[in-house]
């Protein structure tokens, strides 16, 4: 029987303004290590809020709390683990970091039951597909005129969807009307438009906004209205005429995503497997909506969706960032190979060949970036 015989945790800070006014970023990566020579690699990430860094307290918890309750375990039993690692003693396993830092080791526990069978984690869910189709972010903080053509140049390389920032957390409402209308203008009538709020509206003005749109044939409209406001969604969705309704990000477990299902809240939704604890927790998800005929499309982190997307026939899109965002995860994790195919509907990423999810580390900025023991950020 295998066993986990190590659990090695290291940080990477990179500080400096991003598109949405962040501090910085910061990523923390775990390496489970095997009786079997197997090591399997996960991560966490998050922007650095003004407040200061976080990274240290997942970190201080997975080299602590989380190695003790799985040293000696067998990494195949994703299930028994997932359940023991939100279990644990301090019952704060509901939402928020405790979540993120199950999900690094979970990523890690799949990348060696993935490389144990010496294949690619897409190859364990039994319903591969060799290429997915993706909608390009383009949430770049722009001019409503350089959006648009930002958005243009996406286009013109083959995307057939594309996705901007519309909330109030990026522009105001009289600059979230100039951007739809000028990328609408720009992109042409054939190409899908999805708006993302990202959860900053209330219903009223999600309800007036999209009247004010439904000339510019939005495609979705995603997280209208704040996570937990179910209730905001449904109603939304109700005046929401030829526009789906997409959500999800912000939300983790299958409790709040049968909410939304079986309230009849919501058209897509959008589990990421970092915020919902994991590869296990986001199966339970995929699962549950797929059952009443709801598509997933899971937003972000595409090193491990590309791999739920290409073995699961459900998932509509990979939400894909392209390398000018510059994101600081994308930039740092360099694996699993990310390879364009430009359709005749758009573009798709290959699913990855090499064995387990592929994760590899860009080598020269990990040592530009890594967070020694004695360091302290601020």
């Amino acid at each position: 029987m295998m066993k986990i015989i190590d659990m090695k945790v290291d940080r990477y800070v990179r500080m400096g303004k991003s598109d949405m006014a962040f501090s910085g970023h910061e990523v923390v990566v775990v390496n489970l290590e095997t009786d079997q020579g197997i090591t399997g690699k996960g991560f966490l990430s998050t922007p650095i809020y003004p407040h200061g860094v976080t990274s240290d307290i997942a970190a201080r918890l997975l080299k602590r709390n989380f190695r003790n309750i799985i040293l000696g375990e067998n990494p195949l039993h994703t299930e028994k683990l997932w359940r023991k690692m939100f279990d644990a003693p301090w019952r704060l396993g509901m939402r928020g970091m405790i979540r993120d830092c199950i999900a690094a080791i979970d990523f890690a526990l799949w990348d060696i039951k993935a490389k144990s069978l010496n294949v690619p984690l897409a190859d364990l869910f039994g319903d591969k597909r060799d290429q997915v189709l993706t909608y390009a972010n383009v949430g770049h903080q722009l001019s409503p005129d350089d959006l648009a053509k930002k958005a243009a140049e996406y286009v013109a390389k083959g995307h057939s969807a594309i996705k901007i920032r519309a909330g109030s957390v990026a522009v105001s409402i009289m600059e979230a009307n100039k951007r739809v209308q000028a990328v609408r203008e720009a992109i042409g009538p054939d190409v899908k438009l999805m708006v993302d709020i990202n959860g900053s509206w209330d219903t009223e003005t999600a309800i007036q906004q999209l009247k004010a749109w439904e000339k510019y044939d939005l495609y979705w409209l995603e997280e209208p209205v704040a996570p937990e406001d179910i209730t905001g969604y449904a109603r939304v969705r109700e005046y929401a005429g030829n526009t789906y309704i997409a959500g999800g990000e912000q939300n983790c477990g299958l409790t709040e995503f049968r909410q939304f299902i079986e309230k009849k809240a919501i058209d897509i939704i959008q589990p990421n497997a970092m915020a919902t604890g994991g590869i296990t927790d986001w199966l339970r998800i995929y699962h549950f909506a797929s059952a009443y005929n709801i598509p997933i499309s899971p937003w972000n982190l595409q090193q491990i969706h590309i791999h739920l997307a290409a073995g699961h026939s459900n998932v509509k899109w990979v939400e894909y960032f392209s390398h000018d965002r510059d994101y600081f995860q994308d930039s740092l994790i360099i694996g699993p190979t990310i390879r364009e195919e430009r359709g005749e509907d758009g573009v798709y990423l290959v699913t990855p060949k090499e064995p387990g999810i592929g994760i590899e580390l860009n080598e020269e900025l990990a040592e530009q970036t890594i967070v020694k023991e004695e360091q302290t950020v601020v």
